[in-house]
């Protein structure tokens, strides 16, 4: 099965990237920078000042994706996450909410302490009722990427899926999503080889 990247976007080391094409960038720390680019991407979504940087990250990703969810695919849409250090970031956030010397525990903290809420977020967003699955593994691995979501797209009735790696731990962050879709288009294709090329601007 060939699917397509309908459209991909980047965000790390202060650069926005949408399509190949450089949209934004700055190097204020991860906080300012998040809501400098939320601004920029002129998002009216009041509950993302609410949400903890792993959240903000991925939810800011997929806005880059242009993702198109009707009533007519929101089963069949699916969300599919990666990386490596989970929630690592907010639950370290909240362990000094209930220290000993000063507890006191966040319930607004204590939400985004799992990292699938950032899938959360994404769905209800776009109103997605589809499969998704948050992934935590030590590298982003193209090749396990690319197989898993082939092997879904074979097996399920998923159409289309927000695909990618959103990593955000202590002021470092790192955001790679594909919007994948089964349409044959006149695209990039979801394969190991596109994607590593794509990836260059890292070298």
């Amino acid at each position: 099965m060939d699917l397509s990247i309908k459209t991909y976007g980047i965000i790390a080391q202060g650069v926005v990237i949408k399509n190949g094409i450089d949209i934004f960038s700055s190097t204020e720390p991860v906080q300012d920078f998040l809501t400098a680019l939320y601004r920029h991407l002129d998002v009216a979504y009041p509950k993302f000042f609410k949400m903890d940087h792993l959240s903000k990250l991925g939810f800011l990703s997929a806005e880059l994706l242009n993702v198109q969810v009707d009533d007519t695919n929101r089963s069949d849409t699916a969300v599919f996450i990666w990386n490596r250090s989970a929630s690592l970031d907010t639950d370290e956030n909240y362990q000094t909410t209930i220290a000993e010397t000063n507890y006191f525990p966040s319930p607004s903290v204590f939400v985004y302490t799992l990292p699938n809420i950032v899938i959360g977020e994404m769905c209800i967003r776009h109103k997605i009722f589809g499969e998704n699955t948050f992934f935590v593994t030590e590298k982003f691995d193209v090749d396990a990427m690319v197989l898993f979501v082939n092997q879904t797209f074979r097996d399920t009735d998923v159409k289309q899926a927000i695909v990618g790696w959103v990593e955000c731990y202590k002021g470092n962050y790192e955001a790679i999503m594909f919007y994948v879709t089964r349409d044959q288009i006149d695209a990039n294709k979801f394969n190991i080889e596109t994607i590593n090329k794509l990836l260059q601007w890292k070298n």
